[in-house]
């Protein structure tokens, strides 16, 4: 194993990762979101979706691009379907449904949607990991191959443990806005989460729209 090759790769990724996610973005969705909650229900979810992020991005790097061609999914469509996801919570958020009594913090979990998928692990995210991975699957036996996944999977490990610690500090902010400063924040990311949703829509069309361009 050629560690030189290893950290290069493990330095690329992160790198590459890092601002493409955009950990204190998610944050504060957690935030918005964990309105009545306590501690250890936001740490819990800041654990989980290191987890899931972690599994996320293997899954993309590995079999991302198999899936995709699979169910004949193109990465316009990705961007589409993030979207329309990203508009639907920031809605949510912008106007909040009555509250209901809920005694257990536990019981609703948020790590997996929409903390990893989309806020995370987007389809931005996802179409830079699987044109990471169609790029060396093209190397030459010269490249150790080994080093080279392994630079990436440890760089897949070391931003997920960014993003849950992160998301962990969320709980400290929780605290010091109050009551009054969550609800108008909560409103604010809303609104910022249905502009960002409509910009991957946006990006998705423009897309699709190339791709028909150049067939015709």
């Amino acid at each position: 194993m050629h560690f030189e090759t290893l950290l290069t790769y493990l330095t690329l990724t992160v790198i590459g990762l890092l601002p493409m996610m955009n950990p204190p973005a998610a944050a504060t969705v957690l935030l918005g979101l964990s309105k009545g909650k306590d501690k250890k229900y936001i740490v819990t979810q800041a654990k989980s979706v290191g987890i899931n992020l972690f599994v996320a991005l293997c899954v993309t790097f590995f079999i991302g691009s198999s899936v995709l061609e699979l169910f004949n999914i193109s990465i316009p469509s990705l961007r589409l379907g993030g979207g329309i996801i990203i508009v639907a919570i920031g809605f949510n958020m912008l106007f909040p449904r009555p509250e209901v009594s809920n005694n257990d913090p536990g019981q609703e979990s948020i790590a997996l949607v929409p903390l990893t998928i989309p806020s995370l692990c987007g389809p931005g995210t996802m179409a830079l990991i699987i044109s990471l991975a169609a790029q060396i699957a093209t190397y030459e036996n010269h490249v150790s191959m080994t080093s080279v996944y392994s630079g990436v999977v440890i760089g897949f490990m070391i931003v997920s443990l960014i993003a849950a610690f992160t998301l962990s500090m969320a709980y400290p902010l929780l605290k010091a806005l109050g009551q009054n400063g969550i609800n108008a924040f909560t409103r604010i990311m809303g609104f910022l989460l249905i502009c960002m949703g409509v910009q991957f829509f946006t990006l998705g069309i423009e897309e699709t729209v190339q791709v028909i361009h150049q067939l015709l």
